[in-house]
This record gives structure tokens, sequence and C-alpha cells, in this order.
């Protein structure tokens, strides 16, 4: 894949940053990893040219990058870096972020219960990351899936072939649209309401997610008494919508 523009770079460059910031690195460690993405092979003095840090500050950024296996040393004079492949890296982290995983699950059972039920709603804000949570969500339906939207057909593809992988699976698919879809494969039993606004979407009534019709933000929760509601409140609407 190729960039086609340089403004498509700049735009690949900050989404990259913006990611690497939110994981935890800091900003001369992110000037780095980018600026290693983008050249094949550097020396100091190239990356210190490129990303403007001084010399000093760039060795001790190199040294820990190398620490945690993203960057690897050359040896020489003078010495040379290039990032890890990047399949070395996807697995890296999938390994630490499962071990994340199952050390916290560990914990959760682990903890002390206070016989009360934490009524937690996450923000989730992007378009690209609200897309992906819906189409994990109905990738992990086993029973049923109520999804409300103002036009079933502008959702993306990755949404429309998840609902149609979930129907092959058995899952039970309800709708509610502010018009008529033209996606009749999908197989929805779906009814009509002008009025609908906002994107809703429960599955098996006990995972909850409403969006913005963009999808730039959304409310997501894994708790199965506001899934049991959102839902409840869907198939009141349900019966007061227009039959096709």
């Amino acid at each position: 894949m190729t960039l086609s523009s340089e403004k498509s770079a700049e735009e690949v460059g900050a989404r990259a940053s913006s990611t690497l910031r939110e994981i935890g690195f800091g900003a001369h460690e992110t000037s780095v990893i980018l600026a290693l993405n983008q050249i094949e092979s550097a020396t100091v003095a190239d990356l210190s040219s490129e990303t403007g840090i001084h010399h000093a500050n760039l060795y001790s950024v190199l040294e820990s990058l190398i620490g945690r296996g993203l960057v690897v040393l050359h040896s020489g004079r003078p010495k040379v870096y290039q990032f890890a492949p990047l399949s070395h890296v996807k697995e890296m982290f999938s390994s630490k972020m499962e071990q994340l995983l199952e050390d916290l699950k560990i914990l959760q059972d682990s903890r002390d219960s206070k016989g009360i039920i934490p009524a937690l709603i996450y923000t989730i804000r992007g378009s690209a990351d609200v897309l992906a949570k819906m189409v994990a969500m109905i990738g992990r339906a086993k029973q049923s899936i109520f999804l409300v939207a103002p036009d079933l057909d502008e959702l993306s593809i990755p949404i429309h072939e998840s609902l149609r992988k979930a129907k092959s699976r058995g899952v039970i698919i309800q709708g509610i649209f502010g018009q008529r879809p033209n996606t009749s494969d999908i197989e929805i039993q779906y009814r009509i309401k002008e009025d609908t606004l906002a994107i809703d979407l429960v599955i098996d009534s006990i995972e909850a997610l409403i969006s913005m019709p963009d999808l730039t933000v959304c409310g997501w929760a894994d708790n199965a008494l506001i899934s049991m509601q959102l839902e409840g409140f869907l198939q009141q609407s349900w019966k007061l919508s227009r039959k096709e």
C-alpha cells in the first residue's frame, strides 16, 4: 500500500502519533518511532535532523526503545538504527495485551463483592473506533441483535458483512430504520420509524451501544442491566413503528 499524496502522509503520521501517545509513548519516543518507519535505517545524526531532537536526548530514547524490543541497533561507525519488523511488534504487543487482560480478569475475579453492580458507560470517540466496536459487538452476538439506524444502507460494508455472518450463525436480528433498506439479503426483521436519529445496538441483552448518526462518538456498556433497559425501550419503539 502506498501513500497517494503528501496530505495523506501527514494524516497517517498524525493518526499514528496520536495512537502512540495514547498507549503511553512520550513525545520524543513517538517522534523517533515515526522517523524510523519513514527511513529504512538511520544514524543518530539522521534522526536528529529528522526529528529536531538533540543528540544527547536521542541516545537515551533509542536505548529505551531498544530495551523494549522496538528498535534494532546495528553496530558500526557510526551506529545505525532500524525499527523492528512489524510482525515482531504485532506479536509482542498482542501477547502482552493478552497477558494484561488475563491478569486483570484474575484480579477482578478475586476482588470482594460489595453487592453493587457498577453501571458504567464508556465513551468511545472517532468514527473508526466506533465502527470497530460495532463490528466487534455484532461478531460476538450468539442469540440476538437489535439495531436502530436512520439508514441501514449508509452503514459501512464491514457492518453489513458482520450482520450477514451473524445471520448465518443463526442470530435473530431485529431493526428499526428511518427508511426502507435496500440491503435485502441480510434478512433483518425490521420496521420503519421515520424520525429515527441515533444509532442503537444491543446484542444478547448484555452489551449496548448508542452512537451519533455519523459514528463520531458513542456510549458503550457491557452491563446487563443497562443493556436490558435499552433493549426494553427499543422493543416498545418496535411495537409503535410501522410494519413494511
